[in-house]
């Protein structure tokens, strides 16, 4: 891959896995724009990244899904990675919500959102030599976790969509990448206080383009490998390791 030839639209940029794609795409010669969910995060990235195009986009809105889908189309972008992503710990036992975002607004970003995004931008990719769409999912899509069981549907749900979708181009003969990676548990502010043994997320970032710079459709980062391997063994011990999580 010829990544100066690539303009690359990385949603959820500011921080964590979004944060080290944006600079390894950057360090490997790519042009790249990015979005973050508040002014505030968007204007420290800003000070930080100025080679970097942002701009502030709520993924659970129309008005920023369309502003997202402006950006391809105006911009030429041949790369969109749908990194974006909240995740929830719910107990659906509890009374007593401690959650910041409803079921409903977790849903919308990871799933809907880059659903919405795929299907919209597709004719503009369509034009554009060596284009991709590359979906962020995590393990917890190939086996689920208890203690975010909405996030983990909508990883599962996306995952789903990505092969179908993959599925799509191939048979409609559409000369456009769909790309599916799935991070393990990594080390950012999203699973600040959970987990143990995190993948920090710069070595996530360089695995996941590593992965598309050698072609692979789905690019298993990290502990990932191993939990695909346990789930072709043996798919209960798989998802019996996971679901006490």
């Amino acid at each position: 891959m010829n990544w100066q030839q690539q303009r690359v639209l990385v949603t959820g940029g500011t921080r964590g896995i979004g944060r080290e794609l944006v600079i390894g795409l950057r360090a490997r010669g790519a042009k790249v724009w990015a979005t973050g969910q508040s002014a505030t995060s968007v204007q420290q990235a800003q000070a930080a990244l100025p080679e970097v195009v942002w701009s502030v986009c709520e993924l659970h809105r129309p008005a920023s899904l369309d502003a997202v889908v402006e950006v391809v189309r105006r911009e030429g972008i041949t790369m969109l990675i749908h990194n974006a992503g909240v995740q929830q710990l719910r107990d659906f036992t509890s009374a007593t919500a401690a959650e910041s975002l409803t079921e409903h607004d977790e849903v919308q970003i990871n799933l809907v959102a880059p659903i919405v995004l795929s299907r919209a931008v597709l004719p503009a990719l369509r034009e554009r030599p060596g284009a991709a769409l590359v979906f962020i999912t995590s393990g917890l899509a190939l086996a689920p976790k208890q203690s975010s069981p909405v996030y983990c549907a909508t990883k599962a749900g996306l995952r789903s969509f990505a092969k179908a979708l993959r599925g799509q181009m191939k048979v409609h003969g559409w000369p456009v990448r769909v790309v599916e990676a799935l991070p393990p548990i990594v080390d950012t502010d999203m699973t600040r206080g959970r987990g143990v043994r995190k993948l920090p997320a710069p070595a996530a970032a360089k695995q996941i383009l590593d992965g598309l710079a050698a072609g692979r459709d789905e690019i298993y980062v990290g502990a990932s490998r191993l939990l695909k391997a346990i789930l072709r063994l043996s798919p209960a011990l798989g998802e019996s390791i996971m679901i006490k999580r």
